[in-house]
């Protein structure tokens, strides 16, 4: 009987010892938990439609081709009078990997985009955790925008 119990306590210490290894594993890609990442914010002024789009399509979605979101928005902003200005604007979030590569990319959308339409582009970053089921091991390998 002895025997018994002490194959029993092996057997309970084996598992408490796994369910541990298992809390420690960082997540994997489409982890609830989720990876951590950036989300960037740019603030652009508007410009003509077919211009932002040319300008989407020439110089943003070649570096951040794994997605993006941008809509249209309304700001105010103290202009050189020091009273409140109104300016039509967008602003577009990128969730992508903190690297030195997507730092650049980020810097130069921005000065791109003054240098062809003369408006500075304001960009918030914060780190976020994200999580996404197409974000397999084979999408992520060599993924400058998903990968670290």
């Amino acid at each position: 009987m002895k025997k018994w119990g002490v194959f029993a306590l092996l057997l309970m210490v084996a598992a408490v010892v796994a369910v541990g290894v298992t809390r420690d594993k960082k997540p994997l890609a489409g982890d609830l938990d989720g990876r951590a990442m950036v989300r960037s914010e740019l603030y652009f002024a508007a410009v003509d439609p077919q211009a932002w789009d040319e300008f989407l399509s020439a110089e943003v979605t070649p570096r951040f081709p794994d997605g993006l979101s941008w809509y249209k928005v309304n700001g105010q902003w103290r202009g050189p009078s020091g009273k409140p200005e109104k300016l039509a604007s967008r602003i577009m979030i990128l969730i992508h990997a903190d690297n030195s590569a997507n730092r650049e990319a980020l810097a130069t959308i921005g000065q791109l985009f003054q240098e062809r339409f003369g408006y500075a582009v304001l960009q918030v970053v914060n780190p976020v955790r994200a999580s996404d089921p197409d974000w397999t091991a084979e999408r992520l390998d060599d993924n400058r925008q998903l990968s670290h």
